[in-house]
């Protein structure tokens, strides 16, 4: 017995929606600019860390990696980013990684 199979466009509107980002998606992610930081260590004073986008971001996440050394205390608070800088406060030696996208 052969089964006949044929390839259907699929018609779902979250990909083929125009969106404020239209090419982040459906199936174009590589097409967006993110920037993904290395284990970063809070000192609880305003760090600035180099994202590269070239652009103010238009979104930011800060995930706690390591929190052992701060009292398994993390608090994070963000300031005002710019095209050159993520800027955020976070827990004296709070490990954490930064993920920003345009």
């Amino acid at each position: 017995m052969a089964v006949k199979v044929e390839k259907t466009p699929v018609n779902a509107p979250e990909f083929q929606s125009a969106g404020p980002q239209p090419n982040f998606k459906g199936s174009y992610p590589s097409k967006q600019k993110q920037f993904l930081s290395a284990v970063q260590t809070g000192s609880g004073a305003q760090q600035s860390i180099a994202h590269g986008l070239g652009a103010v971001p238009a979104g930011v996440l800060v995930s706690c990696t390591d929190n052992s050394g701060s009292a398994n205390v993390f608090t994070v608070t963000e300031g005002a980013h710019d095209a050159t800088n993520v800027k955020v406060t976070v827990t004296n030696n709070a490990k954490y990684k930064i993920l920003a996208w345009l």
